[in-house]
């Protein structure tokens, strides 16, 4: 039964992906990365991000520790399922010593103090209580970041990024492939 749910979720999280993405003019892909551009053992491209209260950062800030990045979009059907299924295992990425950096996509969320606060809202609302937890970080992607790992603005997306910044495992929907993300976890935190 649990593996029915999986397949049932994974198909409507990309129906989704494709629906969100045909909203914003831009290629339908599936469950599936396939229109990433940050590839594995690559180092991580550019770009800046800022943080719900309002600080600015960069990817080269993450260096020295494991992290995820993840976009994310409101509209998107499979990221509001991952996203509590992502809260289930912080303490998985704790113990990996991965911190999560829950992003954005440019576009997705409005400009400034308006789109942090429709993410934090979407955040609030889709991990709950777990949301508050200092296991990760969410923000809104600059366009350079956006454009450099997901150009075509595909939601659910995410990377995992070793302690030097270099992409070591990418995939999209956690929520469909959580035992290959918890299983990549310890290759990053070595």
């Amino acid at each position: 039964m649990a593996l029915i749910s999986v397949i049932v979720v994974a198909v409507l999280a990309a129906a989704a992906a494709g629906t969100w993405a045909a909203r914003r003019g831009g290629p339908a892909h599936t469950t599936r990365a396939a229109g990433v551009s940050a590839a594995a053992g690559t180092a991580t491209p550019g770009g800046a991000f800022t943080l719900l209260d309002g600080r600015h950062a960069t990817l080269a800030s993450l260096r020295g520790r494991p992290a995820m990045v993840w976009f994310v979009a409101a509209g998107c059907a499979s990221c509001a399922v991952s996203i509590p299924a992502v809260a289930q295992h912080l303490n998985a990425f704790t113990k990996a010593r991965t911190r999560i950096l829950v992003l954005g996509l440019y576009g997705a969320f409005g400009q400034g103090a308006k789109g942090t606060a429709q993410l934090a809202s979407f955040g609030k609302a889709t991990a709950g209580r777990a949301f508050a937890s200092p296991a990760w970080s969410w923000g809104l992607a600059s366009e350079q970041l956006t454009a450099a790992f997901d150009p075509s603005g595909t939601p659910d997306a995410y990377f995992l990024l070793d302690a030097a910044g270099h992409v070591a495992y990418r995939n999209s929907v956690p929520v469909s492939t959580m035992s290959a993300l918890l299983g990549r976890l310890p290759s990053v935190s070595r």
